[in-house]
């Protein structure tokens, strides 16, 4: 997924990315740090909700995905979550507005990630396991 993300950056798509501050997991917490600093590398502009958010959304163009599966292993391979799709431009526009026009006002972007360390990179290798 991140290197599909990098991929769409390099031509030209405004790729932006909403991660919580604090998840329930500091596996994933770390996980995302590791993450957030690649993006953020590649020119991705990723931001950082204050707290916690359980929000499984996205927009691509005019088209919306929302659900209860997290983009890992664990959701959609084993626990076998799903998420709907849609191009209605209705839905699209209420959840670009109601969600992330809300979420991103809410957040904080990064320019840099804060530093990593070796522990990050770990839990990185064990989140993809998840």
């Amino acid at each position: 997924m991140l290197a599909e993300l990098i991929r769409a950056r390099r031509r030209g798509v405004d790729v932006r990315m909403i991660l919580p501050s604090e998840g329930d997991s500091k596996i994933m917490n770390s996980a995302n740090l590791v993450a957030a600093q690649m993006l953020i590398s590649h020119g991705v502009r990723v931001f950082v909700y204050p707290g916690m958010t359980h929000a499984k959304a996205a927009l691509y163009d005019d088209w919306a995905i929302i659900g209860s599966a997290n983009f890992d292993k664990l959701s959609l391979r084993i626990n076998q979550e799903t998420n709907l799709a849609t191009s209605d431009p209705r839905f699209v526009e209420a959840l670009e507005r109601e969600l992330f026009e809300v979420d991103f006002a809410r957040s904080t972007e990064w320019t840099e990630a804060a530093p990593v360390g070796w522990g990050d990179y770990i839990a990185r290798v064990i989140a993809k396991q998840l």
